[in-house]
């Protein structure tokens, strides 16, 4: 038997409810519960789930909930991080080299500045008073260091010129290492995933199959997972086969009662209709719209987050 004609049974067993009208299947969820999708992470479009904690099981803000085979993530993350420390030892040491050739530079600079003071000092003697070819020894001496001068002062200009460059470049080359290896650490830590809401454990619903996602069970990216619900923000998902999607409209009341026994009815409003239906593979092969409700009444203290339940549209409401 399939598992709608059991969910319908069941409604038809719950005390207080009628059964005279269409009967709609659904689940309790929470409006504002932690969805948890399958991430898109690199080097592959889909991955294995490795563990979930048990569904029903309370959690807390923080609490591991999920963790995901991890795949190549590990050695690729400590590839990148060996990469990033060899671009930042190549960058240091290419620039304490070019430190060192503009400091050198400095001091060649330094030098040639020194030797054209001591030139000119031999310089400015008057000619009328040294030999002939001392006073010329002496000028060529001066021009030839006024020319080292602007040599050695031109060397400095383009070694630190060169270390600017050096700089800019291996900082892009850091930058870059480091955005290389922050991807892939970040897509390793996505393969934990926590709670970030107090609640329960709900798994989600395979769309191919129609069933419950299970811990071992490979998705694609973007799949629902499962999600974290409490009983803050509470609505009821119905699935309405879609020879009965002509009964509904918005705002249309029905009457509600979980399946367990002995739980009390509550009403609710519809709010929202799919406009394209889907198949339950497990129910049967006709299409389904997914419809939303909100409850109108107080809700019984053990309606909780992914507690099947029945809905009733009577009779009167779908004529």
């Amino acid at each position: 038997m399939s598992r709608f004609r059991l969910l319908v049974l069941a409604a038809l067993a719950a005390p207080g409810i009628s059964v005279a009208g269409t009967v709609l299947t659904g689940v309790v969820e929470d409006s504002s519960a932690q969805t948890i999708e399958m991430p898109s992470l690199p080097g592959s479009w889909q991955r294995r789930i490795d563990w979930m904690v048990n569904e029903g099981e309370e959690v807390a803000i923080g609490d591991l909930i999920v963790r995901l085979d991890p795949g190549d993530l590990i050695t690729r993350e400590e590839q990148q991080r060996t990469d990033l420390e060899k671009v930042r030892m190549t960058a240091a040491r290419r620039i304490d080299e070019l430190k060192l050739q503009v400091m050198d530079s400095e001091k060649a600079v330094a030098r040639a500045a020194s030797d054209v003071r001591l030139a000119e000092l031999d310089a400015v003697i008057p000619a009328a008073t040294i030999p002939r070819l001392d006073y010329e020894r002496y000028q060529l001496t001066l021009e030839t260091a006024k020319k080292t001068l602007v040599r050695a002062q031109a060397e400095l200009l383009n070694k630190e010129s060169e270390l600017g460059d050096v700089i800019a470049e291996t900082q892009l080359e850091i930058e870059q290492a480091e955005s290389s290896y922050e991807r892939i650490r970040l897509a390793l830590e996505a393969t934990e995933i926590r709670a970030e809401k107090a609640g329960f454990m709900i798994y989600g619903e395979n769309p191919f199959t129609g069933k419950k996602v299970f811990p071992g069970e490979t998705l694609y990216s973007g799949f629902m997972i499962a999600s974290v619900a409490s009983r803050e923000d509470l609505q009821i998902r119905f699935w309405v086969h879609e020879a009965d999607i002509l009964k509904l409209g918005q705002g249309q009341q029905l009457e509600v009662a979980a399946d367990a026994q002995g739980s009390s009815p509550f009403l609710a409003n519809l709010t929202w209709t799919s406009s394209q239906a889907v198949e339950k593979q497990d129910w049967s092969d006709s299409g389904y719209f997914e419809a939303l409700a909100k409850p109108v009444t107080e809700l019984p203290v053990d309606i909780m987050p992914g507690m099947s339940v029945m809905g009733l549209i009577s009779r009167t409401a779908e004529n």
